[in-house]
């Protein structure tokens, strides 16, 4: 939505444009808020999106609608479908393509080169850029948990869970949790109501 949108005859205050049709309401309740301290380059943020201290947003990178980017957040290219939350001190690059309403906790790591090195033969960040190709899928209601690695060449299911700390380097089922050991399991609906854990 942009000021053209106006319906015609808004009012005048003390002979500057007062709004009445209720567009400047509706642009300022639609627009991303970008915290000041945060760095942000990308024009590609969503209506209602929060960017939080200290986080820095890539020009390449896109996010949806309704998201929240937590502080210290560093996103140089992936592209977030609506609803997302990416908690603190996650790192993505580019070639990464997430889904709707998908969790990321903090320090989250997303890879994107299988055989990192400082030498650049046979690595085209362009490819990742321009998302002929994509490396990680992350499909909707997916979760990540803290500290998780995600390597090259993965799908996470819809509504599959990786566990805090594991390094996943397969695929994922829909509906599965990949757990620390390396197992895939399905998930069991009563495990997701018991998300509160007293210390012993």
């Amino acid at each position: 939505m942009t000021l053209i949108d106006h319906e015609a005859g808004c009012a005048t205050l003390d002979g500057a444009p007062f709004c009445t049709c209720g567009a400047i309401s509706r642009l300022a309740v639609e627009a991303p808020f970008i915290h000041p301290l945060a760095h942000v380059q990308s024009d590609r943020i969503g209506a209602r999106t929060k960017v939080w201290q200290f986080a820095s947003i890539g020009a390449g990178t896109v996010i949806g609608e309704d998201c929240s980017i937590w502080p210290h957040v560093m996103l140089d290219g992936p592209v977030f479908g609506d609803r997302c939350k990416v908690a603190s001190f996650v790192a993505m690059g580019a070639g990464f393509r997430i889904g709707n309403d998908v969790f990321i906790g903090p320090s989250v790591t997303f890879a994107n080169d299988v055989w990192p090195r400082t030498d650049q033969t046979g690595w085209d960040v362009g490819k990742l850029r321009d998302g002929s190709l994509v490396t990680i899928i992350v499909e909707d209601g997916a979760s990540i948990g803290a500290n998780a690695v995600i390597l090259p060449g993965v799908r996470i299911g819809a509504g599959a869970m990786v566990a805090a700390g594991a390094v996943c380097g397969r695929d994922v089922p829909a509906g599965h949790l990949f757990r620390r050991d390396g197992h895939v399991v399905e998930i069991n609906p009563a495990w997701t109501k018991r998300r509160m854990r007293a210390a012993r």
